[in-house]
């Protein structure tokens, strides 16, 4: 249960590092790590073009026209969500799909529900419950070793905000996560986090639009590893509107799924 401590922790901090034990991410990991390790030629099958909306779909390191990542992040993704049938997604995530990603999302769902209780933003609650979906990034960074340069900022993956109400941890965390607070002299500083086996998550740009930046999107990056050889996967979970939906926008009157992500995409 998210409490309104938990809630004012949010709206102080920025994160919530929550109570909520871990969940195991095993088979997904596993499922995971057999797609990152396949041919080319069967990944690029995947590509984000073959779906369309939000960021379903492959992107890799070097990759100009990702919607999901920047040309010099070292990383490689796999994004798949709530959004599209369970046999558009490759056959390595197909057991997971069937089975353990239904709990994910009831964890996931439970816990925002009980937050956005505690904040008690107008229509905000009403508007999660009629529209909002979930997808997963699967986030596989290979060894630094590979790469002769760092991505922008000399970091692993490079500063940004998500499209996200809230991105969710629901597998932990590790220390190479490093977002954006509000120093004590008032000036944004990056911390580290922690590296935590409990649940961990964040705003992203669509609570920040909805509340007219009284709660703000989390800036947040992925610092370099200390260690140059070491793979590296993480798994985050973003809760966004299902795609062509209509919903009343405060202050900006009604809008569509699509144009919240034409918004977004502004950003950048």
């Amino acid at each position: 249960m998210i409490d309104s401590q938990s809630a004012d922790l949010l709206k102080s901090e920025g994160f919530l590092v929550t109570s909520f034990a871990a969940l195991d991410c095993t088979e997904l990991l596993e499922a995971f790590r057999t797609f990152i390790h396949r041919v080319r030629d069967y990944q690029l099958r995947f590509l984000q073009k073959r779906y369309g909306y939000a960021y379903d779909g492959y992107s890799y390191y070097g990759q100009t026209d990702s919607s999901h990542q920047a040309e010099d992040d070292l990383i490689s993704t796999f994004v798949f969500s709530e959004f599209y049938p369970v046999d558009r997604y490759p056959e390595e995530f197909q057991s997971f799909l069937k089975g353990g990603w239904h709990k994910v999302v009831e964890t996931v769902r439970s816990l925002e529900t009980d937050l956005l209780t505690q904040l008690d933003i107008p229509g905000l609650l009403d508007f999660y419950h009629h529209n909002a979906g979930h997808m997963v990034s699967n986030n596989y960074y290979p060894p630094q070793q590979q790469f002769t340069a760092a991505a922008a900022g000399n970091t692993r993956l490079s500063a940004h905000p998500d499209a996200s109400l809230f991105t969710v941890f629901p597998f932990g965390i590790d220390k190479e996560l490093e977002l954006q607070v509000t120093g004590e002299n008032g000036e944004p500083v990056w911390q580290s986090v922690d590296a935590a086996d409990s649940i961990l998550l964040y705003p992203g740009y669509l609570m920040e639009m909805w509340t007219h930046g009284a709660i703000k999107a989390m800036n947040h990056r992925v610092r370099l590893s200390d260690n140059s050889t070491a793979e590296r996967f993480t798994f985050s979970i973003f809760s966004l509107p299902f795609p062509q939906r209509k919903f009343a926008m405060p202050g900006r009157g009604m809008m569509t799924s699509e144009a919240y992500f034409d918004a977004y995409g502004a950003l950048f």
